[in-house]
């Protein structure tokens, strides 16, 4: 046992100094801590180098990876891809991954398939690629975009944040650039589309122009140059077009030999007035597909314009067009100038009356020659909002920088429509020494045609007074150089002109105001005609309206006016009927007129169990007995109530028949709407009338009550028609009864005369 006891003791000394040797041995050094790493998982996409940190601590971003056909949308904690990573806070304290997310860049082909299903919408931003076909609306950068897959429409772009729409980026893509978009992928009304689209990058495309293959012209060369002529012109920018939504569309072109109108709503964008600009285009003379056979019946070539453009040089700058060239010349002369010559889109100076008429949902602006009358509206896409920068000029005589910029063409014929270049208050005043021109040019000559086939017992102007000019009395005085021709004799004090003999004379008009005076000669000569075989209305009617019609060869009294339609009621002792006619056939005839047409008797929009309108379909006027007759009233129906009207079945033809009737007027105006109704004083049951608008009916408005209420009960007399194949008959209004025999007839279609 002692022995135990000394060896154990001997052994805990050693090892106390064992242990004591060895804590003061400095030769080997401590174990080091383990370096803690973060892996960059790319899914596929570039390498990234793992990143080694001695201790915890956040982690710097690396660049990032890039991945074919993908869009690196960042890094995340997860392999779901649920949680970003955030470089700045997130700590790293152990060895750990992080997850990149891609997100694919679709093709059109793919991004059209996603959007099969009805009310699809991308829940995130998806990406595409594409080519610009063409910008619809440059102001929100509305375009269509194309790949080798097919094409996508994209509704609105923006700057690559989101915060700039299209027309408020100073550099944007245009027509042919590549561009790279984000945006929401939705099925809209079955139809794919990219809305709030953001442009991440673009490039421009380099545009593939051969100017070796454009003519260098001037403006007035270019004018006369033929259709398809590939032409280079340099001029300044005197006014901006705007379509609908006021996007620029085209812009003015002016030097110092003429003016033309450069359609390009690619272009027009990146100019502005005063602009000094080099521009190269397609010579074109532009008519509405819809218009082109009409024009082409009356002459009218189109537009003067270049299409096609493209901007070689803009130099930036405001300067001032060159108005040496322009022509001092009237409203009047413009509008009596044939739609065969090539006027459109040439700047001419004229004194106009600037008139502004508010309508339902748009605003006309019309300029009217200084008789208050002859002119025309300013053509608009934007429901004249692209000119309400002439509201201050309203109701004044201005000098008018003005332009004929195409001509509205329909089968009633063409005529010219403006666009304002410059407007200049200037204080108008009336040279009262121009009065006697004035009454001879403005109302003197136009009552005469150049050829008579029958008396037209007319009566003549014999005084003037124009309150916009502000003079009055000015006298007419008229003289033959062969009275056995012409005369003009006082009946019932009134100077009505006849015609006796065939031949020719020279008709003298004379105007004298206060110690002025004027005179000018016009010619007319009075031919008999071998009067045709006629039949009468009734006759007409009778006629087979079907397998193409009838050609027939009419006699009756010019009626009252169609309403939206080109020509009049032809009237006589056995019958009505609606006839259609053109612009110029219609200046030549009045109400009262007794004439012979050839027409086609036919049924306008006859389909199946539908009858259609009965109409004597595009008239000539043969011969022209004039007279200021009565049409008659023998075959009007007095035993319907606008009840019994409203109970014709649209299956049989009830378009032959003038109803007098008791009714009341109700006119319904919105913002963008308005008509009149024609009521059963009884039951309150309503027929619409046929009219674009209730301004086609000025002169019933007055018979309406206030605030969409019925008027007072008066007669009237009433046609059903129907040239728009409704399920119910829609009325035209003849004319309104008033008492002791007198009425109120529907001129509209007469008003020019």
């Amino acid at each position: 046992m002692k022995f135990k006891k000394i060896l154990g003791a001997l052994l805990l000394a050693g090892a106390v100094v064992f242990g004591l040797s060895a804590c003061n041995d400095n030769s080997e050094e401590k174990p080091e801590t383990p370096e803690i790493e973060v892996i960059f998982n790319t899914d596929g996409g570039s390498t990234v180098d793992k990143i080694s940190l001695k201790e915890e601590g956040t982690v710097e971003k690396p660049t990032d990876p890039t991945k074919e056909g993908y869009v690196f949308e960042g890094w995340y904690k997860n392999s779901a891809k649920t949680t970003e990573w955030d470089f700045a806070k997130d700590v790293v304290s152990t060895s750990t991954t992080i997850y990149a997310k891609w997100a694919k860049i679709l093709t059109c082909e793919e991004a059209t398939k996603l959007c099969e299903p009805d009310g699809y919408q991308s829940k995130e931003r998806v990406y595409i690629r594409g080519t610009v076909d063409k910008i619809s609306n440059p102001t929100y950068g509305e375009m269509t975009i194309s790949d080798a897959t097919g094409s996508l429409y994209v509704y609105g772009t923006y700057s690559s944040d989101g915060k700039l729409r299209y027309s408020e980026l100073e550099d944007k893509p245009y027509a042919g650039d590549e561009v790279f978009l984000s945006g929401v992928l939705k099925n809209f009304k079955g139809q794919a589309e990219l809305s709030s689209a953001w442009i991440l990058e673009f490039t421009h495309a380099e545009v593939k122009f051969d100017e070796s293959q454009y003519s260098k012209m001037s403006v007035a060369e270019a004018r006369s140059a033929a259709k398809d002529t590939k032409i280079i012109l340099e001029g300044v920018v005197a006014k901006i077009t705007y379509a609908n939504g006021m996007i620029p569309s085209g812009f003015y072109l002016v030097d110092s030999t003429s003016s033309i109108y450069i359609y390009d709503s690619q272009v027009t964008p990146r100019v502005e007035i005063g602009n000094k600009v080099k521009v190269a285009g397609v010579k074109d003379l532009w008519i509405l597909d819809t218009e082109a056979s009409n024009a082409s019946k009356f002459g009218y070539k189109g537009c003067c314009q270049l299409s096609n453009a493209h901007l070689l040089e803009n130099d930036g700058k405001k300067n001032a067009y060159d108005k040496s060239w322009i022509e001092k010349t009237t409203v009047k002369e413009i509008m009596d100038t044939p739609v065969s010559e090539n006027i459109t889109t040439l700047i001419y100076k004229v004194d106009a009356l600037v008139k502004k008429a508010e309508g339902t949902g748009f605003v006309n602006y019309y300029f009217d020659d200084i008789d208050g009358v002859t002119g025309s509206y300013a053509y608009t896409q934007c429901n004249g909002s692209d000119y309400s920068w002439l509201d201050e000029f309203d109701g004044k005589i201005c000098t008018v920088y003005l332009s004929a910029i195409n001509a509205k063409s329909s089968a009633s014929g063409c005529s010219w429509r403006f666009f304002p270049i410059e407007v200049i208050d200037e204080g108008y005043t009336f040279n009262k020494e121009d009065a006697p021109k004035f009454a001879v040019n403005y109302y003197g000559v136009g009552q005469f045609e150049k050829k008579y086939t029958g008396d037209p017992e007319k009566e003549l102007i014999t005084s003037v007074t124009q309150k916009l000019i502000d003079v009055e009395n000015i006298k007419l005085e008229y003289s033959s150089s062969d009275i056995n021709v012409v005369s003009f004799d006082v009946e019932n004090e009134k100077l009505i002109m006849h015609m006796h003999e065939e031949g020719t004379a020279t008709i003298t008009i004379k105007a004298t105001y206060l110690t002025y005076e004027y005179s000018t000669t016009v010619q007319v000569e009075y031919k008999k005609v071998v009067i045709p075989d006629t039949i009468s209305v009734g006759e007409a009617i009778a006629a087979n309206p079907l397998d193409g019609g009838t050609e027939v060869v009419v006699r009756g009294i010019v009626g009252p006016s169609l309403v939206n339609r080109s020509g009049f009621y032809l009237i006589d002792e056995t019958g009505v009927i609606a006839i259609t006619t053109d612009a110029e056939t219609l200046g030549t005839v009045s109400l009262g007129d007794e004439v012979i047409l050839k027409g086609t008797r036919t049924l306008f929009g006859h389909e199946g169990d539908y009858y259609g309108q009965s109409v004597l379909l595009d008239c000539e006027l043969i011969m022209n007995f004039y007279g200021n007759h009565e049409y008659s009233t023998e075959t009007f129906d007095h035993t319907k109530t606008l009840d019994d009207l409203l109970n014709m079945d649209i299956k049989e033809d009830h378009t032959t028949q003038v109803y007098i009737v008791d009714v009341q007027v109700k006119l319904v105006e919105s913002q963008y709407f308005s008509n009149l109704y024609i009521l059963s004083p009884t039951t309150e049951k309503q027929i619409n009338l046929y009219c674009s608008s209730a301004n086609q009916y000025n002169w019933l408005k007055k018979y309406a009550g206030e605030n969409g209420e019925p008027g007072e009960t008066i007669t009237i007399e009433i046609a059903l028609c129907n040239w728009n194949k409704k399920k119910q008959f829609p009325g035209c209004v003849l004319a309104v009864l008033g008492e002791n025999g007198q009425k109120e007839v529907n001129t509209l279609n007469f008003q020019k005369k």
